[in-house]
């Protein structure tokens, strides 16, 4: 039978390594994950699904409150630019591994 552990380390192996939050991280400690994040030249799309959203899931204590909390950050911090939040632009490349601009 499969250890439902190493299933969860395996998937979130290399997303959100970097990150470490203590748990019930406030709004401020999220903003500071993704302006880390983004400072990497990461969109808003990925800095969520990539990143921060699996490291929440693979980590007991973390729940729907940091997702809603991961949101609206998110929202705030990408607000006016022409990096993606919740869908991949013809500009963005997967294969570059990036958004427009970035690397």
């Amino acid at each position: 039978m499969m250890d439902a552990t190493a299933v969860v380390d395996r998937l979130s192996s290399g997303r959100g390594s970097r990150i470490d939050l203590e748990r019930e991280p406030t709004e401020a400690e999220i903003r500071d994950a993704v302006k880390r994040l983004r400072a990497e030249g990461l969109c808003g799309r990925r800095v969520g699904e990539d990143h921060l959203v699996p490291y929440f899931l693979a980590n007991d204590g973390f729940g729907q409150r940091e997702i809603d909390l991961l949101e609206d950050v998110l929202a705030e911090e990408y607000e006016g630019t022409d990096l993606c939040l919740r869908t991949r632009r013809s500009a963005c490349s997967r294969l570059r591994g990036g958004c427009k601009g970035s690397r």
